[in-house]
């Protein structure tokens, strides 16, 4: 039999404990999304040429298919992947980096595939965005790395020596 939730809590989670209630500052955070989505429904409404309702439903139906239907299974199945694969001191620097590759690759897809690239505007796409976004990632992965091996050092001093050396512990202990 399940006690009653405490006063201020919302409930029972998966792990038995009582989830406290949400800060009233809470909805200061869902502020600027609100407003963002506002503003596109502004856009949309009082577009020159009126909206385009199939092509806005098509443009929305097949954001939120490919959210659901491609990039959640990808990157559910690439964290199950590095949680197998790789020691536990290793995955949070590997996730960040997968995390920060993602959004890069994202961000930089339109800007690399180059549409809109015109001989008669020079000034539109002027710079070799593919050769940045590498940069970026390499940026990225070296500082990864650097985390990587930080943990390694940090984890390899917290535990005990495994050579079969003697501890500082020890060293009162008579032979």
């Amino acid at each position: 039999m399940t006690s009653a939730p405490e006063a201020g809590s919302t409930g029972l989670t998966l792990s038995g404990d009582p989830e406290p209630a949400p800060s009233p500052y809470r909805w200061a955070w869902y502020l600027p999304g609100l407003v963002a989505v506002g503003w596109g429904f502004y856009g949309l409404l009082t577009a020159p040429m009126g909206p385009d309702p199939l092509q806005w439903v098509l443009f929305t139906a097949l954001g939120v298919a490919g959210h659901d239907l491609v990039l959640v299974p990808v990157a559910v199945g690439v964290g199950l992947l590095v949680a197998r694969i790789l020691p536990k001191v290793l995955r949070a620097p590997a996730q960040v980096g997968l995390i920060g590759t993602g959004i890069a690759l994202v961000a930089g897809f339109a800007y690399i595939l180059g549409p809109g690239v015109s001989a008669d505007v020079p000034s539109a796409l002027p710079f070799n965005y593919a050769g940045r976004v590498a940069v970026l990632l390499a940026v990225l992965w070296v500082a990864m790395a650097g985390w990587a091996v930080l943990r390694i050092v940090r984890a390899r001093s917290r535990s005990p020596s495994r050579s079969g050396s003697r501890r500082a512990g020890d060293a009162d202990q008579p032979e």
